[in-house]
């Protein structure tokens, strides 16, 4: 009967040890996945930004066919300044990920 206590609290203290393991896997799959959300927003609203500049420049190009119109300095340059703005918060959560990955890695060595 003891030997079966034993087993009973050894096969519990598993159980619990497997599952802390898990829920802390998952929240860091929970944490790289926010980032990784967060880096690909940036990304995909700088490039919807610049599109919206861009393409309102070329519809206007075909329409007035006979006219050359050049691109708005002051478009052109918003666009530039948010593109980057967008661009280096990408780059920094980027680089925040990539640290935390390697902290990660360096207590497994």
């Amino acid at each position: 009967m003891q030997n079966r206590d034993q087993k009973k609290n050894q096969l519990e203290n598993i159980i619990k040890s497997s599952t802390d393991a898990i829920q802390n896997q998952l929240i860091d799959y929970k944490d790289k996945g926010k980032n990784i959300l967060v880096v690909g927003g940036i990304i995909v609203a700088a490039y919807a930004f610049s599109r919206l500049f861009t393409d309102k420049e070329d519809e206007d190009e075909v329409k007035t066919l006979e006219t050359t119109k050049e691109p708005s300095f002051l478009g052109s340059a918003v666009t530039g300044v948010v593109t980057s703005v967008l661009l280096t918060l990408a780059k920094n959560k980027i680089l925040e990920l990539i640290e935390q990955l390697n902290e990660n890695e360096q207590p497994n060595k």
